[in-house]
């Protein structure tokens, strides 16, 4: 591979053709895309472990939003902006590890990162709505 190319995530490609990244500690040829021994050794467990998370608040805003709302004041409503947050941590994590070892400037790499952003924007949202829950809950029992 000769020229500029982009490092994704999961593949490495030039202007005319994308090659899979290799995982292995040997190249397989002359113009093989470089090597990724070990450098993504702790990112996909990071990325698996947030991505779980974020299926759990899912689950919890559903059932807040449409099934279960806590009867009395409670702190209860923001289980689900701290977990995100929780979440959050560990994906961001994932791409710290995953950038130690490369350039990620592929487009899988840019879809995680705008992701990324995207749920800074939600988890301040989750955490208004649940604190408006608890005002408006609050001010109910008074």
């Amino acid at each position: 591979m000769s020229g500029a190319y982009n490092i994704g995530l999961f593949q490495t490609c030039i202007p005319s053709q994308c090659v899979q990244n290799q995982y292995t500690s040997v190249s397989n040829g002359n113009n093989a895309p470089p090597v990724y021994a070990k450098r993504f050794y702790n990112a996909a467990p990071l990325a698996i472990v947030g991505i779980f998370i974020q299926l759990t608040v899912c689950f919890l805003c559903i059932l807040t939003a449409f099934i279960y709302l806590p009867p009395k004041p409670a702190l209860t409503c923001f289980i689900a902006p701290i977990l995100m947050f929780i979440g959050f941590i560990f994906q961001i994590s994932a791409l710290a590890e995953a950038a130690y070892g490369i350039n990620l400037n592929g487009r899988s790499s840019s879809v995680f990162e705008a992701a990324l952003v995207l749920q800074v924007i939600v988890i301040l949202l989750a955490g208004i709505a649940a604190d408006r829950i608890y005002v408006v809950k609050n001010s109910l029992y008074v």
